[in-house]
């Protein structure tokens, strides 16, 4: 009987898979192929264990599991044999093979939509200039934070580590509403705040709440491609509305919209700060239509003169901002924390929307965010990038007036952690990146982000991330790269 194994089995002992595994994986698979057909008895597992050089624990453990499976049947008198019950189904599949339609892997069309806008950075790549929205990861307090992390593990209450506060930590939610109340004049207490996974999770989680198919959503001109995701997901249709040199411009006839998605402290991607005459406009025409508005404050704490400018959410008396934050460009990507503060009447039907969504931030993530908010951590955390992301901004601009002069303009914003430098018209900026690219620098193609027919040429450059040397080096290699 020990024959019947004989060209099935062949176990190699300097493999990475354990003996177990390779013998349960080529029993199954010669019994799905038909190589020991049903009622074929599986030899005694001493016998083979002796011959096949391992030990009888190793040949139990397999047969065990292919028993546990359904692939072997105990039968008195027989012993041990391939699996009547599993011959019959194996036949019925087989009978229905040939008239089975093959398997249809196109996507839903609102998933067709979200993945035909290609955004991130590929999985496994470090950061790279001028790779945008990356902070600088070397200034990131991780023997602080470890600390922090193991203190919160042992303290975090039963209830944090079950499914208790899906929508954020009350603790969390707390240090949150001073901290926004203080630095960005977000007015919000802990209840309107829910705690995602990240900004982008927050976006989704107000998409799905507040837009049918068809529905309006007003979209910046260009503008951030992750909403643009969110919104597509949900079948809504994305209407374009310019950026001028004081951001989305409401005025024009455009159609109602049930949504109006904004980045007005550092427009995404120009860096525009909108001042408080549009933003009132903008309020106001909110107002006008019904429509609310989504307010990405992504990474507003980055003024380099003065305090930060106010969040929109502060101006707003009729309960039609939703507010989105993120920790990621404040501390590191890796963190996966974002929050949305919602209207008092939104905030428990998006509770419940979010734990069915499942867009929730690990608890002792949460809690140790907490303590590093409370603590201060966080704000003198921000006083030293920003210091710092002002000394690579400066180097990037410097660097690019110097290797490029008139040919390339710069928008200088007041703070964030990237900028735009506009390309001669003619210029095919998706053809410089991918230039650059194969050379190992990151910029994106200003065009690639724009909706409408007044694409502009430039290039997307974030420089937060970056040392000064390495931005410098950078530059010079895009000059050497490609004339424009």
């Amino acid at each position: 009987m020990l024959d019947a194994l004989s060209g099935i089995v062949d176990l190699e002992r300097a493999a990475s898979v354990s003996l177990y595994r390779q013998l349960y994986t080529q029993l199954r698979d010669a019994i799905l192929n038909g190589h020991l057909p049903a009622g074929t008895r599986i030899p005694a597992s001493r016998s083979m264990a002796v011959q096949l050089g391992v030990a009888r624990n190793t040949v139990l453990a397999a047969l065990e599991q292919l028993a546990a499976e359904g692939y072997l049947e105990t039968r008195q008198g027989a012993g041990t044999v391939v699996s009547g019950q599993l011959r019959r189904g194996l036949m019925r599949a087989a009978r229905r093979e040939p008239d089975a339609p093959p398997p249809d892997y196109s996507l839903s069309r609102s998933a067709d939509r979200m993945a035909m806008i290609t955004r991130a950075t590929p999985d496994g790549e470090n950061p790279r200039a001028f790779m945008p929205g990356i902070p600088d990861l070397e200034s990131f307090p991780r023997d602080l934070w470890a600390r922090l992390l193991r203190r919160a593990s042992h303290e975090l209450e039963d209830s944090a580590l079950a499914y208790g506060g899906t929508w954020g930590l009350p603790r969390l939610r707390a240090a949150l509403s001073d901290h926004l109340r203080e630095m960005r004049g977000v007015q919000a207490d802990p209840e309107q705040i829910i705690v995602t996974s990240s900004a982008q999770g927050a976006l989704d989680l107000l998409a799905r709440a507040m837009l049918d198919p068809q529905d309006k959503v007003w979209v910046e001109d260009p503008g951030y491609l992750g909403a643009r995701a969110a919104f597509s997901g949900t079948g809504a249709t994305l209407v374009p509305v310019p950026v001028d040199k004081d951001g989305l411009n409401p005025a024009g006839n455009h159609p109602r919209p049930r949504l109006i998605y904004v980045t007005p402290s550092h427009q995404y991607p120009t860096g525009i700060l909108m001042p408080l005459a549009r933003r009132l406009e903008l309020l106001e025409c909110a107002s006008r239509h019904g429509a609310f508005i989504i307010e990405d404050d992504y990474d507003s704490e980055f003024q380099f003169q003065g305090r930060p400018v106010a969040a929109l959410q502060g101006l707003d008396a009729s309960g039609r901002v939703l507010y989105i934050g993120t920790f990621s460009k404040i501390l590191q990507p890796g963190i996966r924390v974002g929050y949305a503060v919602v209207p008092p009447a939104l905030a428990e039907p998006l509770r419940s929307l979010q734990r069915n969504s499942g867009h929730i931030a690990p608890g002792v993530v949460q809690l140790a965010l907490a303590k590093f908010i409370e603590e201060g951590h966080l704000r003198a955390h921000v006083r030293r990038t920003c210091a710092l992301y002002e000394e690579r901004q400066d180097a990037l601009v410097s660097a690019l007036e110097e290797n490029f002069g008139t040919r390339m303009r710069v928008n200088r914003p007041a703070g964030g952690m990237q900028l735009v430098a506009e390309l001669p018209p003619e210029t095919d900026d998706v053809a410089l990146a991918r230039s650059y690219g194969e050379r190992g620098i990151v910029a994106r193609p200003l065009s690639q982000l724009t909706l409408g027919d007044h694409a502009r040429s430039g290039l997307l450059m974030g420089y937060a991330g970056y040392p000064v040397k390495d931005i410098r080096e950078a530059v010079a290699a895009c000059r050497d790269i490609a004339r424009i």
